[in-house]
């Protein structure tokens, strides 16, 4: 049995408030990450510029999901009085690609650099010995790793919003084209 374009909508709306949920999460385990040492005070900075880029991205798809719930709950709430307007479910199925894709490109960074950096240190070590200095930059990118899961999660999350939106948009079109028809 198929389901129904309220089901849809809410199955949507879901999908976004549990995404907001979750990109909070991962930019606040990404803030919340800390290490032991002070390496700033020794001119080395452990944040990488790919875990900024991945707050960017959390921010965006926390950004979009937002702008997108206000739309969703018109399309629940307006129900069948009156026929789709393609123009909304246009600019939302849109919107939900971007969120998805920038998401995707965070993801991506995120796990990339830290692979990357964790193999560097584990492999040539810290240019402050082996010892507890070096493992504690360690464990502080591998926390790092929490942060970009949230992310991927909230990805996940952006897809299956992104398949709604797709989903109402070409039922609409198939709605507009069964009233030019008739």
């Amino acid at each position: 049995m198929a389901l129904s374009r309220p089901a849809w909508i809410a199955a949507g709306v879901v999908a976004r408030l549990l995404m907001i949920g979750v990109l909070a999460m991962a930019v606040q385990s990404r803030f919340a990450n800390r290490t032991r040492y002070d390496f700033k005070a020794v001119g080395y900075n452990t944040d990488l510029q790919s875990y900024t880029y991945a707050v960017v991205a959390s921010v965006v798809g926390m950004a979009g999901s937002v702008l997108q719930i206000p739309v969703a709950v018109y399309l629940l709430c307006r129900g069948k009085r009156m026929t789709s307007s393609s123009l909304i479910l246009d600019v939302s199925m849109y919107a939900d690609i971007v969120v998805t894709v920038v998401l995707a490109s965070g993801v991506g960074a995120g796990f990339g650099a830290t692979d990357d950096v964790v193999e560097y240190v584990k492999k040539h070590g810290s240019r402050w010995g082996d010892g507890d200095v070096t493992q504690d930059l360690v464990k502080y990118y591998q926390k790092g790793v929490i942060a970009i899961v949230f992310l991927l999660i909230g990805m996940v999350l952006s897809v299956c919003a992104t398949v709604v939106s797709t989903r109402l948009r070409v039922r609409a079109a198939s709605d507009d084209d069964d009233i030019a028809y008739v």
